[in-house]
């Protein structure tokens, strides 16, 4: 199976979250939503959203990776970057040689610090927020076509 992982903590994008789990799911996308936390957690406009699964019980998952989401806005790299799960959990997926999808072209260069194993062409910035909804339909799009 090939998992499609969209992380989740306090303060992320709950829109951008929201667009790509629904665009993924409805193109047939095995689609999980990985908190941080056990807990309900609050994006950056206040809506709570559930995750799927926690990290820990993502963690074993991680190899079978094609696609990871980080749906943040300014702050995540402080979360992700204090985690260790979160650098096994990304050590894995890169293994599987997944995509990973970021926000904001300056978050690239935060990955790029703290994961130096991630390659550019493997890291795919996703647009402001009048182009998202296509640009996730576009993902789901080649994320299919990869799985087929």
């Amino acid at each position: 199976m090939a998992y499609v992982f969209v992380l989740w903590s306090d303060g992320f994008d709950e829109k951008v979250a929201s667009i790509f789990v629904t665009e993924l799911r409805d193109a047939g996308l095995l689609v999980k939503m990985v908190g941080l936390t056990t807990q309900h957690t609050s994006g950056f406009h206040g809506l709570v959203l559930v995750p799927d699964l926690t990290l820990d019980q993502a963690l074993p998952l991680a190899p079978s990776t094609l696609c990871l989401i980080i749906p943040s806005i300014s702050r995540w790299s402080n979360r992700l970057n204090n985690d260790p799960r979160v650098f096994r959990f990304i050590e894995q997926a890169h293994l599987n040689q997944a995509i990973f999808v970021v926000g904001q072209q300056d978050a690239m260069s935060q990955v790029d610090l703290k994961w130096p194993m991630l390659i550019g062409e493997n890291i795919v910035v996703y647009p402001d927020d009048e182009y998202i909804i296509t640009f996730a339909r576009r993902l789901a799009r080649r994320l299919s076509k990869m799985i087929s």
